[in-house]
């Protein structure tokens, strides 16, 4: 389902793959970290479904082996889109659907408790103080007031010391704590950030700020803490301005900031690669209809240390009707470790590969990348590669 997903937003091909390398190149391809969907051999050519992102380090790995490598169909969110703005009245239906979306997700279509200490009935009695409050099923998320419906609770239902309000799409969840001082153990009281980096947003569901949209935050400083002052339930009647009082409450929400990582890494002119050297050995299977497979015993174990395999399959007929059996040929082509030459532009392409692999390593998988960066700086004996991303994600996570 993951990929499913990561193709439908990121984009994805068609792609087929001729040579007789072919089953090399994905090897490479997946040593490199990506993923290949829908994998088949039709006669002499493998085809299969690969990401956008995946298949620009795969034509690049086509390039060094010399295979070929097409484009049969291309889809995804970012091709269809270019379809889309060809084609106005689909544009228009668009449109209307992205509407009713937006509609329908910036309203607040249902409420209840998490917190699973609570009864059946204390659970129904917040919802409706919620309800009085003005947190109602169709409110619209954004004229939501979450401090003033949660100490318009708490007036309601003074056996509660605090009550916690946040919005997961269009499901508002309400959290509350009986006469206790603190917040559960399991629950952090404050957040730091994990990474520096230029704050872009901050979504704040329990706690307040300690940043602004904007500011520049280091590795291990205070972003949302659990301490909030808010005017008191219960006010004086002779009082002259509104009494405040602190609320001890966890700390949960996002801060996403534009964080850098970077990889640097030195290509010499040499590199070092798998040659073919001709010489292959055999093993042969025969596969009985139902999955039975039987291996026909080979003389002599496989010798080599380095090598591919290429797999044949052909049916088995007699007095041309085909029989249920098909016969599997795996063939091992020896190689060995020769060490090249490379001018410029091809220690340049080989050390920006290796970058970018170990690069999306330490890149979060949730984070978008807002902008990239490659500087290239020659030596005597190599090339000094450095790749920069910016990606903008969540930093905020418990104190370690």
């Amino acid at each position: 389902m993951s990929g499913l997903l990561l193709r439908a937003l990121a984009g994805w091909r068609q792609i087929r793959i001729k040579g007789g390398r072919a089953e090399h190149l994905v090897s490479r391809l997946i040593a490199e970290g990506y993923r290949l969907w829908k994998v088949e051999r039709r006669g002499n050519e493998l085809w299969a479904l690969i990401s956008e992102e995946g298949f620009e380090v795969l034509a690049q790995l086509a390039q060094e082996l010399g295979v070929e490598l097409i484009t049969a169909r291309r889809g995804g969110l970012p091709f269809r889109w270019r379809q889309i703005r060809q084609r106005p009245f689909l544009l228009l239906g668009f449109v209307s659907a992205w509407l009713i979306v937006l509609y329908a997700t910036s309203h607040v279509w249902a409420i209840k408790v998490t917190e699973p200490n609570l009864p059946p009935s204390a659970q129904s009695e917040l919802i409706r103080a919620a309800g009085r409050a003005g947190l109602k099923i169709g409110a619209n998320e954004r004229r939501l007031n979450i401090p003033d419906i949660r100490r318009k609770m708490l007036s309601r239902l003074p056996e509660y010391s605090w009550i916690g309000i946040h919005i997961k799409g269009m499901v508002a969840v309400i959290d509350g704590i009986r006469f206790v001082k603190r917040p559960p153990d399991h629950l952090p009281p404050r957040l730091v950030a994990t990474r520096s980096g230029k704050v872009t947003a901050i979504f704040v569901y329990m706690g307040a700020a300690d940043v602004l949209v904007g500011e520049q935050v280091q590795k291990g400083q205070s972003l949302i803490s659990g301490v909030v002052t808010e005017v008191a339930a219960r006010q004086p009647k002779d009082a002259k301005k509104p009494v405040e009082e602190s609320v001890l409450t966890p700390a949960e929400g996002e801060v996403r900031a534009d964080v850098t990582y970077q990889q640097r890494l030195f290509q010499p002119f040499v590199a070092k690669r798998l040659v073919k050297t001709g010489h292959k050995r055999h093993r042969r299977f025969v596969q009985f209809e139902g999955g039975g497979m039987l291996a026909i015993p080979s003389l002599s174990p496989i010798p080599f240390t380095h090598y591919t395999v290429e797999k044949n399959v052909r049916d088995v007929s007699f007095a041309g009707v085909g029989l249920p059996v098909r016969v599997i040929d795996l063939v091992y082509n020896e190689e060995v470790i020769h060490t090249v030459r490379l001018n410029r532009r091809e220690a340049v392409q080989r050390g920006r590969i290796k970058a970018l692999v170990d690069l999306r390593k330490k890149v979060p998988k949730n984070g978008q990348r807002v902008g990239s960066i490659m500087a290239v700086s020659y030596a005597k004996d190599g090339v000094w590669v450095t790749q920069t991303w910016i990606i903008n994600c969540n930093i905020a996570a418990p104190p370690a």
